[in-house]
């Protein structure tokens, strides 16, 4: 038996409609509110903190990998120019020890074993990946087909000259800071010729073999490597090893880096390592570099750009894992292994 109030056909009290979208627009108001704390907290605790190796880190990144214009805005423009000043490398950070040219000995290897030797070497804060070349006469220096508009990856460079390895090189710059790699910095050549700085008449950090395979690396002209009949050559530094002896570099942080060296034999040793958080890793410093080419037997040993920059490829694949979000990053130019002369 029904024993509830009765109400008529068509009398039943109406429940009011709830506006529709306003909860989405609360939800939405309410992840925006938090995400202005997030970034606020976070850039004041990074840059005003109880923590200052952190703080530290974070400039010394990125005034390294040429970022130092973003430390501003990061910090909501409270870190004072004087601070990032103080941080800021000399030169680039790329000046270092130099043996003057006239010192230089000139040598010929002729290694003909054409062996490519590819090793793991797991750090604390990184991961490295070491590329030893037999034949140092293989090593090319390579440029983008896009000079003065932009680069290319190191794959497509690869690509482009049939190597079958390689790495990324040198500095670049671009309109507006943009990192596209249209403009190899310094002094650029590639069998022989002069590609960038034909009309410089200062030194720069260069990186550079003659034509014997020797790997000669410092702070010199054009006249300097023309006198060591230099046939490849891109600009960055420091030098890491000198005359099997470690270089003291300053302090530039942890960082995915790229490096090149060479033994007492000739044989170039080229490393890449990863770093900004890629499987829990920091990544490298210089000194942990420099450790490594210490134990490949390196007597000279130099720094290439890094970054997001960094990048090895092999047989037509990365080796690495580019620390970019969108991928491997084009830059303007790369040092390569080309195949063996007697075809093998």
């Amino acid at each position: 038996m029904y024993h509830g109030r009765y109400q008529p056909p068509g009398t039943r009290k109406q429940e009011p409609e709830v506006p529709k979208g306003k909860p989405a627009l609360r939800w939405a108001v309410f992840f925006f509110v938090c995400f202005i704390y997030f970034c606020v907290s976070t850039s004041l605790w990074v840059f005003h903190g109880p923590f200052q190796s952190l703080r530290n880190y974070v400039i010394d990144t990125f005034d390294e990998t040429r970022h130092g214009y973003l430390l501003r805005p990061l910090s909501l423009f409270t870190l004072p120019n004087s601070v990032i000043a103080a941080h800021a490398l000399a030169d680039g950070g790329m000046v270092s020890e130099t043996t003057p040219i006239d010192e230089i000995r000139t040598q010929n290897f002729d290694n003909n074993d054409g062996s490519i030797q590819l090793e793991t070497y797991n750090g604390q804060t990184f991961t490295a990946h070491i590329m030893i070349v037999d034949d140092p006469k293989r090593i090319k220096v390579a440029t983008t087909r896009y000079l003065g508009k932009r680069g290319e990856t190191v794959l497509q460079m690869v690509e482009d000259t049939g190597a079958v390895a390689g790495v990324n090189g040198g500095a670049f710059s671009d309109a507006n800071e943009q990192g596209t790699g249209a403009y190899p910095l310094g002094i650029t050549m590639h069998d022989g010729k002069v590609i960038t700085g034909a009309g410089s008449t200062g030194k720069h950090a260069e990186i550079a073999f003659t034509s014997g395979g020797q790997l000669i690396a410092g702070n010199y002209s054009l006249a300097d490597l023309r006198e060591k009949n230099v046939q490849e050559a891109l600009s960055f530094g420091p030098v890491l090893v000198l005359n099997g002896q470690p270089v003291q570099v300053p302090d530039q942080g942890y960082n995915p880096r790229t490096a090149i060296g060479q033994t007492a034999d000739g044989k170039v040793i080229l490393v890449v390592t990863d770093g900004r958080g890629q499987y829990g890793h920091l990544g490298a410093s210089m000194a942990d570099i420099t450790a490594i080419m210490l134990k490949y037997h390196a007597v000279t040993a130099v720094d290439l750009d890094g970054g997001s920059s960094t990048t090895m490829v092999y047989h037509d694949k990365l080796v690495n894992t580019p620390v970019d979000l969108t991928g491997a990053r084009s830059v303007a130019t790369s040092i390569v292994v080309m195949p063996e002369s007697r075809g093998q």
